[in-house]
């Protein structure tokens, strides 16, 4: 039986998990994510310890409890927003650069980082997220960065016994095999960390979608939802996960990052009653993290 069956779904209904990542990274991207959220266009958010608004996020999630709060393991830094680790820089020096902060280039994470200290880093995200309030529900890798992208070295290994431990799933899609962007020996490691993945019980998902973080067309909010629109229409069977990038326009979100515009149009297509209308007429499913995660401590996964 697979894990969508033991969710209560049949094997060829399409389950939607809608994740707002970023979560704590401003203080416009938490106001976002909390509305998307009340008006239930999110079901899950992903939480940056080391971000700035970080703490205020964390209360913010906790408040609401129904809504599923993650791990969005963060291991470097923008260029306008350096961050430092949450673990004793002196315990993590293969993660930092010399002034302390994280590498802004996941590629440097890669070729530096020692695996024993990515875990410490994570652990103490965890832990950190924990100590505020947090029940977390799942980890993922904010831009990628442990997952072996750029130099094919990942650190899913060590992650995955943190998993383990705390009993979250972990925001990995199994159909990335089917990605033809990816190269045979990348998919011979993802392979292997998949299988890796079921052998300790650790969920994970079959998908991904939602628009890309750098997406650009010409047709502006109309082309946005037509994209969307078509991917909705495209999903295949199993549990995926869409991913927004949510934030009201803002100074801070001005340095923080080019795609400003980007962000606050997700808070609006996700809003939009066309496409609720799509995800209704489409017959989508929808779950949270959560529901996964109490699978995994059920030993059902």
């Amino acid at each position: 039986m697979t894990s969508i069956q033991k969710l209560g779904f049949q094997p060829t209904e399409r389950v939607v998990i809608i994740n707002a990542d970023d979560f704590g990274v401003t203080q416009s991207t938490n106001q976002a994510i909390m509305h998307m959220f009340s008006t239930h266009a999110i079901t899950s958010t992903s939480l940056m310890l080391p971000a700035d608004a970080a703490q205020d996020a964390a209360l913010l999630g906790s408040r609401a409890q129904s809504l599923s709060v993650g791990i969005h393991i963060t291991m470097t830094s923008h260029k306008s927003r350096p961050y430092k680790p949450i673990a004793p820089p002196h315990k993590v020096p293969s993660l930092t650069n010399r002034q302390g902060y994280f590498y802004e280039l996941a590629s440097d994470l890669e070729q530096n980082a020692d695996p024993a200290e990515v875990k410490l880093e994570v652990e103490a995200q965890i832990l950190k997220a924990i100590s505020l309030g947090i029940d977390p529900t799942h980890v993922d890798s904010h831009a990628g960065s442990v997952l072996g992208l750029y130099q094919q070295r990942d650190f899913l290994e060590v992650i995955f016994e943190l998993c383990v431990k705390y009993a979250l799933p972990f925001c990995f899609p199994i159909r990335v095999l089917e990605h033809p962007s990816f190269s045979s020996h990348q998919k011979h490691i993802f392979n292997q960390r998949i299988d890796l993945a079921h052998q300790l019980g650790i969920g994970l998902i079959n998908d991904l979608a939602g628009l890309d973080y750098h997406y650009s067309s010409e047709k502006g909010y109309d082309g946005a939802k037509q994209e969307l629109i078509n991917q909705i229409n495209n999903l295949k069977p199993g549990i995926t996960q869409i991913t927004t990038h949510p934030a009201y326009l803002s100074n801070e979100l001005k340095e923080l990052t080019t795609y400003d515009e980007n962000r606050e149009m997700e808070v609006r297509l996700y809003n939009d009653p066309e496409i609720k209308a799509q995800f209704k007429q489409q017959n989508i499913k929808f779950i949270s993290w959560k529901a996964i995660r109490d699978l995994q401590r059920n030993g059902l996964t």
